[in-house]
């Protein structure tokens, strides 16, 4: 009889994590709004189902005599249970970030200098921002030292202030939005670069631009959208993006001149928005795409692409001890939650957002993060010159 329980035991651990990566990847494939929400709805009934039918097979006779679908589907998941989630949870606790990157965080908590009322809006999530432990109303400040091989030396000191996933809806309030925005608009940066999902509610596009003009890059901002704002009325959104001083790079190449060199800059919110073609990529002596799903990294290292800014994966929104995050919409379900990864040429930073549909984070604090990049070449110690900051001050 224990003998039955372990089983079981096992088998449903095994089967949450075919849950979980079969939602984690058809969240990635561009369904919209009320096809994913059945679609999530068609999952959660397969695994009631093949739970019932195991456990049904499990007390009335032995393994060897079960038909041969439920004796796989039940192997399969002993073997995620066993060997899956073991290997991958030690897999990712060797993970490093790649070589050249340092960090400054600085964390401020909202709810403790404001009071938790008024960040609260009234919508019908807005119950979940008053769970206890909830950590939606911590930012995290991070400044980061960047490395790049291919950063042109003249660039050396270049600042990029990334925002993403900021989600207004009226689950939060509007006045959480604007002490975020707030705190984003001290931190100084030559560009501004926001990577997608902005709305969550319609009546929330008029807030675009009273909060997102608050912040302005000293060269330039820049924006594409993501999945959520594709539910709601995209064309607004991005109307009152360029109202706000953002220039819009949903589908689109931009170039930006800097001390004499070219800067390619590219966007995408693909699957959900237009694919950014590489075949329109103009020449510069740096790349930098902004892609809402990190999805794209291994398309972006074929490309050639120097940097890549993406959100989406909020860091998973809950971390679990020692295993870290379990839900996450992606192709590669939970390889790409947060901070940086490199494929050949193209480094990728994931941000964890600022807020989310489902206003929760227990181990996954909202951030905003500042890339300071520096050229490898300085760094070695082949070059003595001034860099950027310096030339500016």
């Amino acid at each position: 009889m224990s003998q039955d329980w372990v089983f079981l035991a096992l088998f449903a651990v095994g089967q949450a994590g075919v849950l979980a990566v079969s939602v984690n990847v058809t969240h990635a494939l561009g369904f919209r709004g009320r096809i994913m929400d059945w679609i999530k709805v068609l999952l959660l009934a397969l695994t009631l189902v093949m739970t019932a039918v195991i456990a049904r097979e499990a007390s009335r006779k032995p393994w060897s005599t079960w038909p041969w679908p439920a004796s796989a589907y039940a192997l399969a998941c002993l073997a995620i249970a066993l060997v899956g989630l073991p290997a991958t949870t030690l897999a990712r606790s060797f993970r490093r970030q790649p070589p050249g990157i340092s960090v400054r965080d600085a964390e401020i908590d909202l709810a403790q200098r404001n009071g938790t009322e008024v960040l609260i809006g009234r919508g019908k999530r807005a119950w979940m921002l008053r769970l206890p432990g909830n950590e939606a109303f911590r930012l995290r400040k991070r400044d980061w030292d960047v490395v790049l091989p291919s950063l042109p030396i003249a660039w050396d000191g270049l600042s990029l202030l990334q925002i993403s996933d900021l989600h207004f809806s009226p689950a939060y309030s509007r006045r959480f939005f604007e002490l975020m925005l707030d705190e984003a608009a001290t931190v100084e940066a030559d560009l501004v670069l926001f990577t997608g999902d902005l709305i969550d509610h319609d009546a929330a596009i008029e807030w675009i631009v009273p909060l997102l003009s608050r912040i302005e890059g000293r060269l330039g901002s820049y924006a594409i959208l993501g999945n959520h704002d594709y539910d709601h009325d995209h064309l607004r959104t991005r109307q009152a993006l360029v109202e706000a001083g953002f220039t819009d790079l949903e589908g689109r190449w931009a170039t930006l001149a800097i001390e004499g060199l070219t800067l390619a800059l590219g966007g995408t919110s693909a699957p959900w928005g237009p694919r950014l073609d590489p075949g329109l990529m103009p020449d510069a002596d740096f790349r930098l795409v902004l892609s809402h799903s990190p999805d794209l990294l291994p398309k972006a290292a074929r490309w050639g692409i120097d940097l890549m800014l993406s959100g989406h994966n909020h860091g998973g929104q809950v971390r679990l001890p020692v295993i870290g995050p379990v839900f996450m919409p992606s192709l590669y379900s939970r390889r790409f939650d947060r901070d940086f990864f490199r494929t050949g040429p193209t480094l990728l930073h994931v941000s964890q957002g600022v807020a989310a549909k489902d206003p929760i984070r227990y181990g996954c604090v909202p951030e905003i993060s500042r890339l300071t990049l520096r050229s490898a070449c300085l760094r070695q110690g082949s070059v003595h010159e001034g860099d950027l900051a310096t030339e500016r001050s």
